[in-house]
């Protein structure tokens, strides 16, 4: 009669203890690789919450109204002598201004924009084919955890400038500069629109 051999209770435990390590190892690879993937998900999203305002802004500007936006003269009275509402306002941390409706001939309307505390809102008014173009009322938050919104703007004589206690009106091209807090730390963002005719 042969005697068989299996395997010793300790050669048992070392086997299992060996496939714990591997298997914790594995593990926390796993979930090192899942976390990475969330952040970057997250970081990915962020960005384009930022890039998706940004192409607004810029869509708001592309169809801003003409400079030229003045009250019809009436027979028998003078032409007022500047135009009613400049088709773009720039302040330090506002920006105003008049633009087409999205589709052509459906009338004007007036858009803000403006941060408060460290949100960034876009405001619309209802389109109108005439004057008087009503103020923006209804605002709606575009991106949350801004920590800095600022413009300047372009003069043909002068450079760049940070529009500080008066607005300059339909400057020749602005600069939006936009800080966010991000899960990264603080995150900048600069956009050069223009020039405008």
């Amino acid at each position: 009669m042969t005697r068989q051999r299996g395997f010793t209770l300790i050669e048992v435990m070392i086997a299992i203890l060996l496939m714990a390590v591997v298997s914790l190892i594995a593990w926390r690879g796993l979930d090192s690789v899942s976390r990475a993937d969330q952040h970057l998900r997250q970081a990915s999203d962020e960005h384009q919450a930022v890039m998706r305002v940004l192409q607004q802004l810029e869509r708001d500007l592309a169809l801003r109204a003409t400079v030229e936006l003045a009250e019809p003269v009436l027979p028998g009275h003078e032409p007022p002598g500047k135009p009613l509402l400049p088709a773009m306002r720039a302040r330090a941390e506002r920006l105003e201004l008049v633009r087409a409706g999205a589709v052509a001939g459906s009338g004007l309307q007036r858009v803000r924009w403006y941060v408060r505390g460290s949100t960034l809102y876009r405001a619309a008014a209802p389109l109108r084919e005439g004057f008087p173009l009503p103020a923006p009322q209804a605002a709606v938050a575009v991106l949350d955890n801004v920590s800095a919104f600022s413009l300047r703007t372009w003069q043909a004589k002068g450079g760049w400038r940070s529009p500080a206690s008066e607005a300059d009106d339909n400057p020749v091209g602005l600069e939006v500069r936009l800080n966010r807090r991000g899960p990264q730390g603080e995150e900048h963002y600069r956009q050069v629109l223009g020039p405008f005719n």
